[in-house]
């Protein structure tokens, strides 16, 4: 009988804190200490297999009660291990670091009363079973452990999807919440044009409401490599905070050697109209809601800034281009031989970055050599009309979906449910692509690849009376004849952009 009274106490030990641990998503911090603390729940369970004077003189020795069981271990472990952090709080009385974190015993006790009365119920429910059945005989007390530890893995299921329930539903509330507040996840990036690095040198998102909050690109402040203007660079941690209504941007242009500052208002109603709103993309043959979660900022020469939004998805849409001042910073560049990544004011950094090809490519930097920065190529980029896309896609092709790239770095993924896409301001279309699966479920597609001083020129001269007129890009598939065309159509003329053959990819592309 003392055998089996002590290794139950053994098991019973185990077992609770490992289900106390269940419960909690333990991470290996409680691990650890429910490990440190094993020692002294071995102890109070070996107290309460071994001390029986009670139970005799209530008569409850020959044969165990349930319900006394039950209320009596309960009692003794939550008496026990609430006392755990007085001990704790007395031992450590000569060591001044340790002695801390228990100083506040009220506040330390209240703190860990939800541990402590997990882990008295479930030390409590299985030394009461284990006492009034598995005592009996060996056998018994094997099945009753075998019944503990699957109860245990009940409970560790039940509260896993308990906890998954609740968190899912407190991150529903705090994004209902978010949105109230007008908040949401995003981050800020750096774009600038191949061949033109930029570095940040200071910046401050304004908000409307909010605290103001200073930003940086990557954890240095670094420059893009592998640049291109539109894309993504180097990028600020995503974080869950207001939209700017207007930015304090201070940035270094290595090729014109000269910093530039912007500090204004840019459009925050278009900003949070966008954020607000979730759009759907298709991906393969399923829909996926996506998000803006990115402001870019595209930094290009003249002190040109251009901020678009970027989305989880494909979409890109322009929020403003605006024009900073040039200014000069008042810090000598050092004469330091010696290159100090990611330092603007030391000359070694900066001449590295005109140079690196891993920056600036070879070939660009040859074309560049000797040629003054181009003046105004970047705002001709930003040109928009007033049109919407049209699809005359062949009868039979019932599903397809695509893409479309302007110059000016817009981006936007329709499918065949985007026949009803709204007039609006829009750049000049660098490239469309269209694809779909025929009958055989081969892939074929269309590709206008336009060439930027045609497709401008083409455009100017359509709207070239009326720049806010408005026209459609009327986009037909034929199968039949095997080709695709895009025109600009309105009312009193039509301008063909371009022709182009269907892509026929082949059998299980």
């Amino acid at each position: 009988m003392v055998l089996k009274a002590t290794v139950s106490a053994f098991m019973v030990t185990i077992l609770g804190l490992l289900a106390m641990l269940l419960t909690q998503d333990a991470d290996m911090n409680m691990v650890y200490g429910a490990f440190c603390v094993s020692p002294y729940f071995l102890v109070i369970t070996l107290i309460y297999f071994h001390f029986n004077k009670l139970r005799r003189k209530i008569n409850v020795s020959d044969k165990p009660n349930i319900v006394f069981e039950v209320i009596y271990s309960f009692l003794l472990y939550l008496i026990f291990s609430t006392l755990l952090p007085a001990l704790l709080f007395v031992g450590t009385l000569g060591d001044e670091y340790e002695h801390k974190i228990y100083a506040d015993l009220g506040g330390v006790i209240s703190e860990m009363f939800p541990l402590i009365l997990i882990l008295s119920i479930f030390l409590s429910l299985f030394s009461s079973i284990t006492f009034v059945w598995g005592l009996r005989s060996w056998t018994a007390l094997i099945l009753t452990f075998l019944a503990c530890i699957l109860s245990s893995v009940l409970v560790s299921i039940f509260s896993t999807v308990g906890r998954e329930v609740r968190e899912a539903e407190q991150e529903r509330q705090e994004q209902a919440d978010n949105l109230k507040e007008e908040r949401f996840e995003w981050a800020a990036a750096m774009s600038n044009p191949a061949g033109f690095p930029v570095q940040l040198y200071k910046g401050t998102l304004i908000f409307p409401k909010d605290k103001n909050r200073d930003f940086t690109f990557s954890e240095g402040n670094t420059v893009n490599y592998h640049a291109k203007w539109g894309a993504t660079g180097a990028e600020s941690y995503k974080t869950m905070m207001s939209l700017p209504s207007a930015i304090d941007v201070t940035w270094y242009s290595f090729s014109e050697n000269a910093f530039y500052q912007f500090h204004d208002s840019i459009d925050y109603k278009k900003l949070l109209t966008l954020f607000k709103q979730p759009y759907v993309e298709r991906r393969l043959a399923s829909d996926v809601e996506e998000h803006y979660d990115k402001i870019i900022f595209g930094f290009a020469p003249g002190g040109r800034l251009v901020i678009w939004a970027g989305g989880s998805g494909y979409r890109q849409v322009e929020i403003g281009h605006y024009q900073a001042k040039k200014v000069d910073i008042d810090q000598q560049v050092s004469d330091n031989k010696e290159m100090v990544y990611g330092d603007l004011f030391n000359q070694e950094w900066r001449n590295k970055v005109l140079t690196d090809t891993m920056i600036i490519p070879l070939a660009i930097q040859m074309a560049k050599k000797n040629r003054p920065v181009p003046d105004d190529y970047w705002n001709k980029l930003m040109t928009s009309y007033t049109w919407n896309p049209k699809f005359l896609i062949a009868p039979e092709i019932k599903t397809y979906d695509g893409i479309f790239q302007y110059f000016n770095a817009e981006r936007f993924a329709f499918d065949e449910r985007a026949q009803n896409t709204t007039v609006g301001k829009r750049g000049i279309p660098q490239y469309i692509y269209i694809k779909w699966y025929d009958k055989n479920q081969n892939r074929c597609a269309v590709n206008f690849e336009f060439e930027e001083t045609d497709i401008f020129e083409k455009f100017a001269s359509f709207f070239e009376r009326d720049k806010n007129i408005r026209a459609e890009m009327e986009i037909t598939v034929d199968t039949q004849n095997g080709k695709a065309t895009a025109r600009l159509i309105n009312a009193e003329q039509q301008l063909l952009l371009m022709e182009t053959k269907i892509i026929a990819y082949g059998e299980k592309f």
